[in-house]
């Protein structure tokens, strides 16, 4: 199964101490596709680029195809602004309307994932009009569907219902913390991830930095604890992506969420050990196997009435 995301920006990052890291390989598309490729070597990668973007920041990736369509508007670019509690700000540094245009869905989206032959993709949602629509046109391709929402405070009650709307036609849903407390309010979790499954994705999964995961499973309703795999931590950035990537490769393999929810441990873990994705080599797949193992040796189901 070919494998596949969306959309490429550049960053320049800043860190708490000043830091700086520029001209970057950034964007949810690249980690995504880093995660994934931890597991896979049939991933792909599109999206919207200027002229100015140099395909060569994707090489270290070790993809099988890329489809990045060139535009008469700049690659989009934005600094990354780390606060010494970890709080990541993001500024773009072109002209807003052309952020949109480049990260935005193009209509032919379906299209140009069958034409590269995909059979999951993993997307990211702000909950903008026409986005569950779009996530229906695709499922009905027969392409598996993972989402990751970006939704934050002060967004509109018409973006999260969007994003809720979506997920009749998702498998994997991969909220964190934050933006599940925006979708549903704040409630105890168990039966928060259980009102996302029952809208129909198989698993949902809640991201929560280092303290790890909570994934559930909603046709055995098993939830599990996942720790966090071990990381040298150099850069955050990417760690949700790398996490939903490795996640729905470990689940297309596999349909054992114990195995995906491993799998998304080490991708996000992988991620966060230099800056900017990881480059693919047999030394760190061989490793990443490894590690899954630990996870896996680690991770439990959480019975009813068990503190999450």
């Amino acid at each position: 199964m070919r494998y596949a995301s969306w959309s490429v920006i550049v960053d320049d990052i800043v860190f708490p101490d000043g830091r700086t890291a520029m001209g970057v390989l950034g964007g949810g598309g690249s980690y995504t596709a880093a995660g994934m490729r931890v597991w896979s070597h049939e991933v792909s990668v599109l999206g919207n680029v200027g002229a100015d973007f140099d395909p060569v920041l994707l090489g270290r990736l070790d993809l099988q195809a890329i489809d990045l369509r060139s535009t008469h508007r700049p690659t989009p670019r934005a600094w990354q602004l780390f606060e010494d509690d970890g709080q990541r700000t993001q500024i773009p540094r072109i002209p807003l309307g052309d952020w949109s245009a480049q990260v935005g869905w193009p209509a032919d989206l379906p299209e140009r994932l069958q034409a590269l032959g995909v059979g999951a993709v993993h997307l990211l949602s702000r909950g903008d009009v026409g986005d569950p629509a779009m996530i229906a046109r695709i499922a009905a391709s027969g392409i598996r569907v993972s989402l990751e929402p970006v939704i934050e405070d002060g967004m509109g009650a018409a973006q999260c219902e969007r994003v809720l709307a979506a997920l009749a036609h998702v498998e994997i849903f991969s909220p964190g913390l934050g933006e599940l407390q925006v979708l549903l309010g704040a409630q105890p979790l168990r039966p928060a991830l259980v009102a996302l499954a029952e809208r129909g994705p198989a698993l949902v999964a809640l991201r929560r930095g280092a303290a790890g995961s909570l994934v559930y499973h909603r046709e055995s309703r098993q939830l599990l604890r996942v720790p966090a795999a071990h990381a040298s931590v150099a850069d955050v950035t990417g760690a949700g992506n790398a996490y939903a990537g490795g996640m729905l490769v470990g689940w297309c393999m596999s349909a054992a969420p114990a195995l995906a929810a491993a799998c998304a441990a080490v991708s996000a873990a992988i991620a966060i050990e230099q800056v900017g994705p990881p480059a693919i080599t047999r030394e760190l797949l061989a490793a990443a196997v490894a590690r899954r193992s630990e996870v896996l040796a680690a991770l439990h189901e959480l019975e009813d009435g068990d503190n999450a």
